[in-house]
């Protein structure tokens, strides 16, 4: 359960993306947006095509909407193929990613609040994996060939899970036949992806030791492992040992699924082994960029799935105290380890939170009242409408929480940057020619309205450089020594520092040298790269004109210089 949001994150990535799509015109002076034709992702292309009928804002709304509800369908509907007779299972495995979880190592996507192509691609990822458990060949080919072109990275995990399910499964290479043609028709369809993806790659780093230098402060968190905290080390390994410990339990009904959940295990740690090779032992960039780690959300998917199916087809089975146990503690596991509900002490939500395994509990404890009045002849539907009205009411009590910020229905519903930051972009959209470079604060979290990296989406123009912009570096490696010498043209040298610096030390860093910028410097900077306009804070010392002011900040010109 949680908000909406738009201009988001990733978003100042892919909706520029969109706009350049629409207007070629656009960001001519920009050498982030020259990345974005290696973007190996085909959801983009779709909406913008779609947002020349539909304006943006309600389409992308439109969109996630579609996404939550097919996310939904999809973790119900392969709870269902996991255990066929249980509607326990399939209420509980939709309950949990109505909940939002999230991954545990490497910074990867499981849900997320806003739109993107990682978060669309897990309810296909979910229908391929029910396709295959079917046997449903063409169905599969078809599921993964989607998700495959909306994340060629996510769909290369995908693969390999399946592959190694494949080959350890003789009822599946019996027929070969059936699943190698279903194979050509997914590279068929998954085509567009392998191609762009193919040309990404082709893009290597003229130095490799400056694109190292650059992931480690921009995607520590997600390429190298021991920078990760130590207790998801532990979470992962928890949910191991309940997946596979309470999997070999019920190997007397769910052997296949028990065998199958070894291989899947056996695969996520192999893609960490490699995660931790990439990082430390070969160091190589084109290794690095596939993200090995998070090929561990797949796995979350299915061991969660897992989890829930074989628990709730246990308990519908034959309704013992034992087996109701079970369902309590291994959702409870789950809810704990993959998603972050539990909020402070002092909070109405920790109760209500704490509902469902509160009534776990008495109902433990008065079993023999409730079996002969709620459950008497093996009606569990009751249990299914408790969960339910639990999800609801975890996210009634997270939407109370938002709405006490400012008392707003609809920025309690929907989040999105600071207004001022949008009335700044919508007179630079307005007032400004085409070809404009604005320079803005590259770090959006040192600012006191945070949002400026989505200025260059909002606004329509080129922006100078943000640490968002680092990004690029994953899909034209080509792209790091443009980053690297914007940053240091506003007097940060990443190449010369006496040590290595964290995520947070980077930050700081570039807060320091940005805040240090005086005129001098700006006259400098713009007889190297085409500058015209500078968004300062209101209390900013500048000669330079000033053509807009809002609030908090003003828009200087640069166009005298």
């Amino acid at each position: 359960m949680s908000s909406y949001k738009i201009y988001h994150e990733n978003q100042a990535i892919q909706l520029p993306l969109v706009h350049w799509l629409n207007n070629p015109s656009l960001y001519s002076n920009d050498p982030f947006a020259a990345t974005l034709r290696y973007y190996s992702s085909m959801l983009w292309m779709l909406v913008a095509l779609l947002a020349n009928f539909i304006p943006l804002e309600p389409l992308l709304l439109i969109l996630f909407l579609i996404e939550r509800l097919l996310l939904l369908y999809a973790a119900g509907y392969l709870a269902q193929t996991f255990a066929p007779k249980s509607k326990l299972a399939v209420i509980g495995a939709m309950a949990l990613f109505a909940l939002a979880p999230d991954s545990i190592l490497g910074s990867g996507t499981l849900v997320e609040s806003y739109f993107e192509q990682t978060g669309l691609f897990i309810p296909f990822f979910l229908l391929a994996a029910a396709s295959f458990y079917s046997r449903h060949s063409i169905a599969w080919a078809i599921w993964l060939s989607l998700g495959f072109n909306l994340n060629s990275m996510y769909g290369v995990y995908s693969l390999t899970y399946f592959s190694a399910l494949f080959c350890i499964d003789s009822t599946y290479w019996r027929g070969w036949k059936r699943w190698g043609g279903a194979l050509v028709l997914f590279f068929f369809l998954a085509s567009p992806a392998i191609l762009v993806t193919f040309s990404a790659f082709s893009k290597n780093a003229v130095n490799s030791n400056l694109w190292r230098l650059a992931s480690k402060v921009r995607f520590a968190h997600h390429l190298y492992p021991l920078t990760w905290s130590l207790i998801d080390f532990t979470k992962f390994g928890i949910l191991v040992g309940v997946l596979l410990g309470y999997l070999y339990y019920s190997r007397d009904l769910f052997n296949r699924l028990f065998k199958h959940s070894l291989v899947w295990t056996g695969m996520s740690l192999l893609w960490l082994l490699y995660a931790f090779a990439a990082a430390y032992i070969t160091k190589s960039p084109s290794m690095l960029v596939m993200h090995p780690a998070r090929a561990t959300d797949l796995w979350y998917c299915i061991a969660a799935i897992s989890l829930i199916s074989v628990s709730a087809a246990r308990f519908e089975r034959n309704g013992t105290r034992t087996t109701f146990l079970g369902v309590a503690v291994i959702f409870s596991i789950l809810v704990s380890l993959l998603t972050n509900i539990i909020p402070p002490l002092n909070s109405i939500r920790f109760y209500i939170n704490l509902a469902v395994p509160g009534i776990a509990i008495a109902a433990i404890i008065f079993w023999r009242l409730l079996r002969s009045y709620v459950f008497s002849k093996k009606n569990f539907q009751y249990l299914a409408l408790l969960l339910t009205f639990w999800v609801l009411l975890v996210g009634m009590g997270d939407f109370s929480r938002r709405f006490k910020i400012d008392k707003r229905f609809l920025s309690a519903m929907i989040e999105r940057p600071n207004s001022e930051i949008e009335q700044i972009a919508n007179w630079a959209s307005k007032n400004t020619p085409v070809d404009a470079v604005f320079l803005v604060d590259p770090n959006s979290e040192s600012s006191q309205h945070r949002g400026w990296e989505h200025f260059r989406t909002l606004a329509k123009r080129s922006v100078f450089v943000t640490w968002k912009d680092g990004s690029a570096i994953l899909w034209d490696r080509t792209y790091v020594e443009a980053w690297m010498n914007r940053l240091q043209a506003l007097g940060f040298d990443l190449s010369q520092l006496q040590k290595p610096l964290n995520e947070t030390e980077f930050l700081e860093n570039l807060n320091l040298a940005y805040r240090n910028l005086r005129d001098d410097d700006i006259k400098k900077l713009k007889q190297e790269f085409p500058l015209h306009y500078w968004v300062v804070p209101l209390n900013q010392p500048s000669l330079f004109p000033v053509v807009f002011q809002s609030r908090h900040y003003k828009v200087l010109t640069l166009q005298s210089i």
